[in-house]
């Protein structure tokens, strides 16, 4: 390793007087503990223990011969001091992080293997998902196999119209994505068409009915012309629950009450659209196994 200390100085919190190694990160020195380490990281550990028999006892010792962490940033080793020591900031603080450092602290656990600040990580941004783009989490969960972000980011694509996933958005996911993404939003669109052109059936008619035939002929009618438009709509297509909550208040013409609150049942139970929400959850299982296990570039 490189020991040369040419502008490297005493890093004002975090060089401890009774530290047992020293480290170089960038220009910045540090004493630290290697129990302290060891315990908050898997690497650090696995260093000293080959450091105990294999390693220069010079090594670490002195300013002038330093640990030095190659390619790692000062900032982000901070961050990750910052934590162990007690020192991290809260979600909504002044001072939050940013997307940039926590990917870059993420980044950090993972190769240092830090369980701990991992999941501190992993916890803060999932409390700030609504600030991330969708494609960005599916990017994070891609990167650092954390299937909850990319389930969610997954989902959230799937409801956007192709039109508004820019090249940005592309990029982020990766090309594998963005095509699985494609195939998964034709099917979804395939299903909704069938959902809106089929109305489920009424397969008992309730004792108020009088007429059961005219009940099933005008709930098809209406249901074509209210639910099929909602769901089908070029400019505004309605997500399932509130196309349901429209079609509520209309005017159901010779359908009994009776039948009518028995098929708004069924329908606020998601029959219908149960399916779809199967097919989302087993394709992100699917691509979960495929694409998780991407190393960060």
């Amino acid at each position: 390793m490189d020991g040369t200390t040419n502008q490297a100085v005493r890093h004002p919190m975090y060089y401890f007087p009774h530290g047992t190694h020293i480290f170089r990160v960038e220009n910045m020195l540090y004493k630290l503990h290697n129990d302290f380490l060891a315990t908050h990281s898997g690497l650090f550990n696995d260093m000293f223990v080959i450091g105990d028999t294999n390693s220069s006892p010079i090594e670490g010792r002195s300013d002038a011969q330093p640990i030095v962490l190659e390619g790692e940033e000062q900032a982000i080793f901070d961050l990750f001091l910052d934590h162990v020591h007690g020192r991290s900031r809260s979600v909504g603080a002044d001072a939050a992080y940013t997307h940039e450092q926590l990917r870059g602290l993420l980044k950090f656990t993972d190769k240092y293997r830090c369980l701990m600040t991992r999941n501190f990580v992993i916890d803060h941004i999932w409390d700030q998902r609504f600030s991330y783009r969708p494609a960005e989490l599916v990017q994070l969960g891609c990167w650092f196999s954390i299937p909850k972000f990319f389930h969610r980011g997954f989902k959230s694509l799937l409801a956007m119209p192709l039109k508004e996933i820019n090249r940005e958005h592309r990029l982020e996911m990766g090309q594998e994505v963005f095509i699985a993404l494609v195939y998964a939003k034709s099917a979804l669109d395939e299903h909704m068409r069938l959902v809106a052109c089929e109305e489920p059936v009424i397969l008992t008619h309730v004792t108020d009915c009088q007429d059961p035939s005219a009940c099933q002929e005008d709930w098809h009618n209406v249901w074509w012309n209210g639910m099929g438009r909602f769901l089908l709509d070029g400019r505004n297509p309605q997500p399932f629950s509130d196309a349901v909550e429209r079609f509520r208040e209309m005017q159901f013409g010779r359908m009994s009450q009776g039948c009518r609150n028995l098929m708004f049942q069924l329908l606020d139970r998601g029959t219908g659209f149960r399916r779809a929400d199967l097919f989302i959850t087993e394709i992100c299982n699917g691509l979960i196994q495929d694409f998780l296990v991407l190393d960060v570039n």
